[in-house]
């Protein structure tokens, strides 16, 4: 976590789209590269793009001295349907990115750090908050069901995640 915290912080370059690697790709046309093979993945897992901002950055260098490139995707927009598929699917999203970006030229010009989610604080209202809350619980329950040896639980208020009453029933816009 402290490595993505000083990157955050870095100073930006002098003009870092501009400057040309070895490889003789610029910064912005690897990152474009990047952007276009997690939209490409996104679509295949049936993550709506007016849900999703994809950035990605350079976020320093690998010891074999090749750019390392960071993911940051925001979920802006509370679509049940891809923000399950999004939060849920990370780890299938992280590894069908990586597998793409080895099959590319990207490889050979770049390292890939990874993906970072960040949800937008427009889905903090009580819709998405409730919706998020009720998915999580529904979850749980249905995994308890299948598995007998999980002590019963106590309610809907026993899901680590749930939000305190306050937040949680938040009147819907």
């Amino acid at each position: 976590m402290l490595g993505l915290k000083k990157f955050l912080q870095r100073e930006p370059e002098d003009n870092p789209e501009t400057e040309v690697e070895p490889s003789g790709h610029s910064v912005d046309e690897i990152a474009l590269e990047y952007r276009s093979i997690i939209g490409d993945q996104l679509v295949r897992g049936g993550v709506l793009a007016r849900c999703v901002e994809v950035d990605v950055r350079q976020g320093g260098r690998t010891r074999d001295n090749q750019p390392l490139f960071l993911a940051m995707l925001r979920l802006t927009t509370w679509e049940r349907t891809s923000a399950i598929r999004l939060l849920l699917g990370l780890p299938i999203l992280e590894s069908r990115l990586r597998r793409a970006i080895r099959g590319s030229w990207l490889r050979e010009v770049s390292h890939f750090g990874g993906i970072w989610v960040h949800a937008s604080g427009q889905l903090q209202d009580g819709h998405a908050m409730e919706d998020l809350r009720s998915l999580i619980v529904d979850v749980e329950h249905r995994d308890r069901d299948r598995d007998s040896s999980q002590p019963p639980s106590t309610g809907a208020d026993a899901s680590v995640w749930s939000l305190p009453t306050d937040l949680g029933h938040l009147p819907r816009e």
